[in-house]
């Protein structure tokens, strides 16, 4: 199974969730922004890092974790490419797993830079 990214409307930051979360919480947005973004950065390192003996559900749990993030901060095409992973792991549906990681890897950098734009003005 190949698993990609929503090609219909997935935005790589939505823009309306970082007002949002400005709006909300104020000049502590950025400090959350970032949390958000540094965690899934651990969580990606976590699965790029696995081995062969990495239980599924450590992978479901860690795919989940980036979807709830990603989703958080906007990074809608991430979070729909994490949920995918959630899934086959959840319904068991074999996935190329390092295919899939470079995938969230390469969105992830694109939300990085995004993001840099928006915390750096």
């Amino acid at each position: 199974m190949k698993i990609e990214p929503d090609p219909d409307s997935q935005l790589t930051l939505d823009d309306k969730v970082i007002d949002r979360l400005k709006q909300d919480m104020g000049e502590d947005a950025v400090m959350v922004i970032e949390s958000y973004a540094e965690s899934i950065d651990e969580f990606l390192c976590d699965i790029e890092n696995r081995t062969v003996r990495t239980p599924s559900d450590d992978l479901h749990r860690w795919a989940h974790t980036i979807k709830s993030s990603a989703a958080s901060i906007g990074a809608m095409r991430l979070a729909h490419l994490a949920a995918q992973m959630e899934n086959s792991y959840r319904d068991h549906v074999q996935i190329d797993l390092g295919e899939h990681l470079q995938s969230m890897q390469q969105e992830y950098r694109r939300v990085n830079e995004s993001l840099e734009k928006i915390t750096n003005t």
